[in-house]
């Protein structure tokens, strides 16, 4: 549904949510606010700029985003976007002659996930209830875009929310939550199947459960997928892991 032209007083109070994850989308209060593809691209450029604490300069962010022609049009086609957004909402976006940055009271669905992942990550940190639940780590950053300035972020993202993953399953792992610890585990190889972390995650959950045989069986599938894809083998740390002397296994503690 599509918000009014210009905000109301009612509006000016309302929540502001940003949408990176699984496509772009803008929500105010209980309302979805539909923009123009190019006033998205400012709003998202600016989200994911946000956390590094830079405001824009309007040249630069004109040039990024429009790069494929001469400047006066690139720095048109940003005023443009600039009054689109803020006909939405005018906290949206703060601009001057100068600087454009995200409005502080603007929340980001990616700014919410790196959150939960900086918490899992940091083993000294306490956990917000809804912090092991797995979705908010899987989502991708705006699939379908194929803007430069996306590639670099989009890799940087993902990797570390699969290292989330890992934290997650091994958290839940300590705790004796076998079924849990085993869905990140296998969240994290669904992500990356050839990253390392995650599928030693996987068999440290199968060797708390006793089920040394399945981990095992882990080891020998994730060998086989890394010598087809890349000729590598898996590190000798792994494979010691289920490779045991005459006094058995030795599970995780």
């Amino acid at each position: 549904m599509a918000h009014p032209p210009w905000p109301d007083s009612a509006t000016c109070s309302a929540p502001m949510l940003v949408h990176l994850l699984n496509g772009f989308r803008l929500d105010i209060g209980r309302h979805e606010v539909v923009l123009p593809a190019h006033a998205q691209r400012v709003v998202a450029f600016l989200a994911l700029s946000r956390p590094s604490g830079m405001t824009q300069h309007r040249t630069a962010l004109a040039e990024q985003l429009w790069c494929d022609g001469p400047r006066p049009r690139a720095q048109a086609s940003l005023r443009t976007a600039i009054w689109r957004i803020r006909q939405a909402d005018d906290r949206l976006v703060h601009a001057d002659r100068a600087h454009v940055h995200l409005g502080a009271l603007v929340e980001v669905d990616v700014e919410r996930s790196l959150g939960q992942a900086g918490r899992l990550l940091n083993e000294d940190s306490d956990l917000a209830p809804d912090d092991t639940a797995t979705t908010g780590l899987v989502a991708d950053l705006l699939p379908g875009w194929e803007e430069e300035w996306l590639i670099v972020e989009r890799e940087r993202i993902r990797q570390v929310r699969i290292h989330a993953l890992v934290a997650l399953s091994h958290r839940l792992r300590r705790l004796g939550r076998f079924v849990p610890a085993l869905n990140a585990a296998y969240t994290a190889i669904t992500a990356e199947p050839l990253q390392e972390s995650a599928r030693a995650a996987l068999v440290e959950v199968h060797l708390a459960e006793g089920n040394v045989v399945e981990a095992r069986r882990q080891v020998d599938q994730y060998a086989r997928l890394l010598w087809d894809e890349m000729q590598l083998t898996p590190s000798n740390a792994l494979v010691g892991r289920v490779t045991w002397p005459a006094g058995g296994p030795v599970v995780a503690k």
